[in-house]
């Protein structure tokens, strides 16, 4: 009995340390997107000025362009008097106004690399929740079983695969944001479209695929994780990993068309990372509200044909 007692205390220690483990990974990355850690703003700075329900004009757009162009002018004036004073040349200072402007490019290497992140960290912060339920169950099918002795490591191993296909998604809406931003389609300093008929566009298209042949089927994956585990083992940390990419494939079936609206609503704003986190964990966690996902795609359908007219 005493070693029993001891078997189930190691077992329900090690729920515990994943348990932990996982709700440490959400707030740290929550913290570094809430933070805007290396982008211009901070995810609250962001929301303070975009609000919960925003869809950028191109005359609101060109409003903050000339506000920023007259604070960058009265700066170069500044800057360009205490250089004559020195008895700089007007050469050097159209270098240095050329170097800052190439530092500032949204198409800087650091730009990228830290956009990237915050994509990830991102993404990380509002999926990996609604993937807690399907994490434990693996964890607790691998400690029945003849692997229970690296079972947490094995959990471990499942979560890097499903966060690595939320890192190649991150990877693509990166490079979307950089071409957007490039062609002027996008707002650089509140990351979200300029143009009201694109995201009217682009609510259509999210709308639509809600009533999809394959939304409905990585849906079904999503909320049916005990079939999805059973019809999916694999032994060993390879097979863990395969796993945990193959049900991030699913997960990001489902729910791919529902990130893309970040850039709608500007894709650092709380309101909209809080508000589509929330409805992805609702949708997949409660399977009685079957209809939930037609609905939203109708009212996506609405707002977007609102927005073309």
């Amino acid at each position: 009995m005493k070693k029993k007692d001891a078997l189930l205390v190691t077992l329900e220690k090690s729920d515990l340390i994943v348990i932990v483990t996982t709700a440490i990974i959400v707030i740290v990355t929550s913290l570094y997107t809430f933070f805007g850690v290396g982008m211009k703003m901070s995810a609250l700075e962001m929301t303070r000025m975009s609000g919960p329900i925003s869809f950028s004009s191109n005359s609101d757009v060109k409003m903050r362009m000339m506000d920023s162009e007259s604070e960058t002018l009265s700066e170069n004036r500044n800057n360009a008097k205490k250089m004559e004073d020195m008895g700089s040349s007007s050469e050097s200072m159209n270098g240095s106004m050329k170097m800052d402007e190439g530092r500032k490019s949204p198409l800087a290497i650091w730009n990228i690399f830290f956009m990237f992140f915050m994509w990830w960290f991102m993404m990380i912060a509002m999926m990996t929740p609604s993937a807690s339920p399907t994490l434990l169950l693996f964890h607790n099918l691998k400690k029945m079983g003849p692997e229970r002795d690296v079972a947490t490591f094995s959990t471990y191993l499942f979560l890097v695969g499903y966060l690595t296909c939320w890192g190649v998604f991150s990877l693509f809406a990166c490079i979307s944001q950089v071409i957007l931003e490039y062609l002027g389609l996008i707002s650089g300093m509140m990351m979200q479209l300029k143009s009201t008929k694109l995201s009217g566009a682009l609510l259509i298209v999210a709308g639509a695929y809600q009533f999809t042949p394959l939304k409905n089927a990585c849906l079904e994956k999503c909320r049916s994780p005990i079939d999805f585990l059973s019809s999916n083992n694999r032994k060993g940390y390879r097979g863990s990993l395969l796993m945990g990419a193959h049900h991030g494939l699913f997960c990001l079936g489902c729910c791919w068309a529902l990130m893309a609206l970040l850039f709608v609503g500007g894709v650092m704003n709380l309101f909209w990372i809080i508000g589509l986190a929330l409805y992805v964990a609702i949708e997949k966690l409660l399977k009685n509200i079957y209809w939930l996902d037609k609905v939203l795609g109708l009212l996506l359908i609405g707002v977007g044909s609102f927005l073309l007219i």
